[in-house]
C-alpha cells in the first residue's frame, strides 16, 4: 500500500468520523430543542398534575383487592379512607363485616395492624431504608391521589428546571431533573392532562403503578382502579385495587388507631395475616 493511498484512506476515515460526530451533535441539539418545546407547551399542565386537586381533601371508598404474591393470589374486600396531608387508611374485612387488618399511613409513621391477634408494627419514615431511598408520606400520598412527585420532597415542579419531558409512544414521560436513589418516571396522556402511569426504579427493583377507569369528582378526574406490580430479578408481586361507592364529602371518619391493647411486634410476624385472609 502506497503512502498516498494510506493518506487518502485516513482522510476518508477522518471525514466519516466528522460526519458521524456532527450528526450526533445535530441529533442531541434536536432532542434538546424538542424537550424545550415540550416544556414550554406543557409546563402549566405538569405543575397542575403535581399540585393537590384544590376541591378534594377527603375520599372514602369500598375496595376490592386482588393480591398476587408469586405462590398464589387472594381477593379481599375492605375500605380506603384518605384525608390529604393527614392520613391514608386501608382496611381489610372478612365476609364484608369484620375488620381483620388495617394499614394506616400518617406523615410520621406507617402502621400495620393485625386486628385478629391484636398485634401491630410501626415503621418510621425518618429512619432506616425508607429515609435512605427518599420515601416519605408525600411520596405515598401522591401515588394514591394520582399526582406526580419527586421522591423524598414535599414540594417541587415549580420551575422548568425541576423536570424533563420526553415523548414515549403516544404518551409524554415526565421525570425529575435531579433523581436520588429512588428514580421516578411519570407517563401522561399525549396532552399531559392526565397521569396514567408511575414507574419507580431502585437498584434491581422496579414498580409500576397504573391508573385506569377515571371518573369526575368535584370537577376533577380520579382513577377508580389501581394496578400495582413490583418486580426484581427473582421476585414478582402485584395488586389490583378497584374502588366503588366513592365519596369525596364524607369527612366524619377519624384518623389514628388506639393501640393501647395491641402488642408491638416485628414486621415478619405480621406476614401471618396472609394466612388469615386465605
Amino acid at each position: 500500500m502506497t503512502k498516498q493511498m494510506t493518506t487518502r484512506k485516513l482522510s476518508i476515515l477522518a471525514c466519516l468520523i466528522l460526519v458521524v460526530a456532527l450528526t450526533g451533535c445535530r441529533t442531541h441539539r434536536s432532542a434538546e430543542k424538542q424537550e424545550l418545546r415540550l416544556k414550554k407547551q406543557y409546563s402549566e399542565q405538569v405543575v397542575q398534575l403535581a399540585k393537590p386537586q384544590a376541591e378534594l381533601t377527603n375520599l372514602t371508598a369500598r375496595t376490592s383487592i386482588t393480591l398476587d404474591y408469586g405462590v398464589g393470589s387472594v381477593n379481599v374486600k375492605g375500605r380506603l379512607k384518605m384525608r390529604r396531608d393527614e392520613a391514608i387508611q386501608m382496611t381489610v374485612t372478612a365476609l364484608g363485616l369484620m375488620e381483620v387488618a388495617c394499614v394506616e399511613l400518617t406523615p410520621q409513621h406507617i402502621y400495620l395492624i393485625d386486628r385478629i391477634n391484636k398485634r401491630y408494627t410501626k415503621i418510621d419514615y425518618a429512619s432506616g431504608m425508607l429515609n435512605n431511598i427518599g420515601v416519605n408520606f408525600e411520596t405515598i400520598q401522591s401515588l394514591f391521589w394520582n399526582r406526580i412527585f419527586i421522591p423524598g420532597k414535599a414540594d417541587a415542579w415549580q420551575q422548568a428546571e425541576d423536570y424533563e419531558i420526553k415523548v414515549s409512544g403516544n404518551q409524554l414521560c415526565v421525570t425529575p431533573a435531579r433523581q436520588r436513589m429512588l428514580k421516578s418516571f411519570f407517563y401522561t396522556d399525549e396532552d399531559c392532562r392526565q397521569l396514567q402511569q408511575t414507574l419507580l426504579e431502585l437498584s434491581h427493583y422496579g414498580a409500576i403503578w397504573r391508573y385506569d377507569d377515571f371518573e369526575q369528582f368535584d370537577g376533577q378526574d380520579l382513577p377508580t382502579t389501581f394496578d400495582i406490580s413490583i418486580t426484581s430479578s427473582s421476585y414478582a408481586a402485584g395488586a389490583h385495587i378497584a374502588l366503588s361507592s366513592i365519596s369525596t364529602t364524607d369527612n366524619s371518619w377519624k384518623s389514628g388507631v388506639d393501640l393501647s391493647r395491641y402488642e408491638a411486634v416485628e414486621f415478619d410476624e405480621l406476614l401471618s395475616i396472609l394466612n388469615t385472609l386465605r
